[in-house]
């Protein structure tokens, strides 16, 4: 079927890139376990305050997706260079207030994201190379947006996957002081960060700089956003940013929770989270992919083809989560245990491990039929019931099971996925009931 195989051609460098990162921050993570629980639970606390800061940026890349990947469906061979210039200005500037505000304001928002005193520092050490890092990658993911929207998702493979690899290179260095470079630990972890973050942007700008690319950034044009572009750009970004950041607040608020549970229990929820955002961000590839394809249809024909792609990608996400939660129970004992977790540790993880198997169905559907609703333009419906499952409901029902109920752990794991498999049931619902329209 030919939807099948374009579906793939979009698919597989944003799945692969997806999954390939996800992996590479696994290794990062393994390399910090080494420092022990309690680093790891340092360098982890940082991670939900820099999902909220980055919400802003990746919805605006995901609303640039949409916008590049229905004008690319109706003029193909067109020219983005005034677009891309005035993408790369909002994000420049974007970047630099947050960096501002979060460098300020470092210690506040690591102790309200449930950061203990006895890791404090080791936290803040990690977060302040790593926050410098967000000034490079907000840039970044606003161009990818504009290179994933023309279909050149291998562009944006090969610049991730070389910022990572900078990641775990400089990491391994920093870290553990290799060569002549001194033994930073966690400071080190966050260097790693930043020189990773650098090397991204750098090779985007370097795609993006011949004359000949649609998108090029040396065409004569204006650099300022006018008010052509915002009226373009907005009404697209306000309802993937609410969504965003909805889901942002509510992991906030959900990891927030589980921070109560101790540094032990802090540490192994993201060992296994980490586990969960391999396939999660291959499925992000996915809705990638199902949104490119769908702006382009609807762009191109009006929507003809939208049946059959939505059909691809229904039996697409069926098939990668079948495999994704075989390959989880099968291997999760020999994967934790490179974790240096022994004993009770691996039991309470190695059960976690069966959650993330098979939260991988409903976060699949999740993620590829919000991917097609956003290219259909309905981002605000993706919006209303994110807003409902991930800000009200999750923490709510985490709260019920964690601290009331006293699951610990399972109790966590039980919300995140009662959560996903809400959000899966009212995205399907969506997009058959859009498509009819």
């Amino acid at each position: 079927m030919e939807e099948r195989k374009v579906f793939w051609r979009l698919a597989w460098p944003a799945a692969a890139e997806g999954l390939l990162l996800m992996i590479l921050s696994a290794v990062d993570l393994l390399m910090v376990s080494s420092l022990g629980t309690t680093a790891v639970a340092a360098v982890s606390i940082f991670s939900q305050p820099r999902m909220v800061i980055l919400c802003f940026s990746r919805a605006f890349a995901v609303a640039v997706t949409a916008y590049v990947a229905r004008r690319s469906g109706e003029s193909k061979g067109g020219c983005f260079s005034r677009f891309t210039k005035q993408t790369l200005t909002i994000a420049l500037l974007g970047g630099g207030i947050l960096l501002l505000c979060t460098i300020l304001l470092l210690e506040p928002i690591l102790l309200f994201a449930g950061a203990d005193r006895t890791y404090l520092n080791s936290a803040m050490a990690y977060a302040r190379p790593a926050f410098f890092g967000l000034f490079f990658t907000a840039p970044a993911i606003a161009l990818h947006g504009v290179l994933a929207g023309l279909g050149d998702t291998k562009s944006v493979l090969k610049a991730n996957v070389l910022g990572n690899v900078i990641n775990v290179l400089c990491n391994a260095v920093f870290i553990y002081g290799i060569g002549p470079a001194p033994r930073l630990g966690v400071f080190g972890a966050g260097l790693g960060t930043l020189f990773g973050a650098v090397a991204a942007l750098g090779y985007t700008l370097l795609i993006l700089l011949p004359q000949k690319h649609p998108a090029s950034l040396l065409k004569k044009s204006r650099w300022k956003p006018d008010r052509r572009y915002l009226s373009q750009i907005m009404p697209l970004y306000g309802g993937v940013f609410t969504e965003q950041a909805v889901e942002r607040f509510g992991m906030f608020a959900y990891t927030r929770i589980v921070a109560g549970l101790g540094a032990s229990s802090l540490g192994i929820h993201n060992i296994c989270m980490g586990m969960c955002d391999i396939y999660y961000s291959f499925s992000q590839g996915m809705g990638k992919a199902g949104l490119i394809q769908c702006g382009n249809d609807i762009g191109a024909t009006g929507g003809k083809k939208l049946k059959k792609i939505c059909h691809v990608v229904k039996w697409e996400s069926l098939l990668t989560a079948s495999i994704a939660c075989v390959l989880c129970i099968v291997l999760r004992v020999p994967v934790l245990s490179m974790y240096a977790l022994e004993g009770q540790e691996l039991l309470l993880a190695s059960g976690i491990m069966l959650f993330v198997a098979f939260v991988s169905f409903p976060e699949s559907f999740s993620l590829t039929h919000a991917g097609i609703l956003r290219g259909m333009g309905h981002t605000g419906y993706v919006a209303i019931y994110s807003l409902v499952s991930i800000a009200i409901l999750r923490p709510l029902i985490t709260y019920l099971l964690v601290v009331v109920l006293d699951m610990q752990l399972y109790g966590a794991w039980t919300a995140l996925l009662l959560d996903q498999s809400f959000r899966a049931l009212f995205a399907v619902i969506g997009v058959c009931h859009m498509r009819k329209k």
